[in-house]
């Protein structure tokens, strides 16, 4: 099938001299995903509201009117989009309220870690000198070390895990957009395709999957595969807290 639109977008792209790449730095979106547009590669997206969304501000960055170019190709467009797969309200809300928490981490994080800090230095400083002495009637005792034990061995053995207690696997049996947290670190998102694999170690693991069903996670060497039957997209928080819990449903 010819992809008239997906030609429409490369035309509109190299009748005024413009690249990939300058489409690319003037949108912040990434030439993958532009490729994909102009391949009507459209099953690479998460929803079609993305690609209306990127479609539209590709034609912004060429100088093209988007408005003109949406009614030549509306038509065209839900047809090859087959309808159906359109973004419902609720995961439109669900999206927006996933950037808007993202958006509030870092001052979440920024709070969490001066708490810290101040209950760090209470802990090693104790209180004020002066309401010390005032509690203690004047009187500071001297302070004495206690002796070394073999407890803080005990700990160490109990505590200073030589390897992460999640390892999860994951293998794609189509296209997939996934996004990887582990604690407050992003370590990947992109869009899978089928049949790679990739792994991930950690004490907590988060997972924003856009097609659940495109996806076979294993946990710790156990599948996990009830969220499959899910048609709309999933976020999965696993840590040793809860990770039994997720193995046994």
């Amino acid at each position: 099938m010819e992809k008239i639109l997906g030609q429409a977008l490369k035309n509109e792209r190299e009748m005024r001299g413009i690249s990939l790449a300058e489409i690319a730095a003037e949108t912040r979106i990434g030439t993958s995903f532009l490729k994909a547009l102009e391949n009507e590669e459209f099953d690479l997206f998460p929803g079609n509201f993305y690609i209306h969304y990127y479609i539209k501000n590709y034609l912004k960055a060429c100088g093209a009117d988007d408005t003109a170019f949406f009614n030549t190709y509306q038509a065209y467009l839900k047809d090859v989009l087959k309808k159906g797969d359109k973004m419902t309200p609720e995961q439109y809300l669900n999206k927006m309220e996933y950037v808007k928490v993202r958006k509030s981490k870092r001052i979440l994080t920024a709070l969490f870690m001066l708490a810290g800090l101040g209950a760090l230095f209470y802990f090693l400083l104790g209180p004020p000198r002066l309401l010390r002495m005032v509690i203690d009637g004047g009187n500071s005792p001297a302070f004495e070390f206690p002796a070394f034990s073999n407890y803080l061995l005990n700990l160490e053995a109990n505590y200073c895990l030589s390897g992460p207690p999640i390892v999860a696997l994951m293998t794609f049996d189509a296209p997939c957009w996934l996004q990887l947290w582990r604690g407050g670190e992003k370590v990947q998102e992109k869009i899978f395709r089928k049949g790679e694999v990739f792994s991930l170690n950690g004490y907590q693991l988060i997972m924003v999957i856009a097609n659940p069903q495109a996806l076979r996670l294993s946990l710790n060497g156990q599948e996990v595969s009830y969220f499959r039957n899910s048609p709309t997209p999933l976020k999965l928080a696993v840590n040793p807290e809860n990770l039994q819990e997720i193995l046994q449903r």
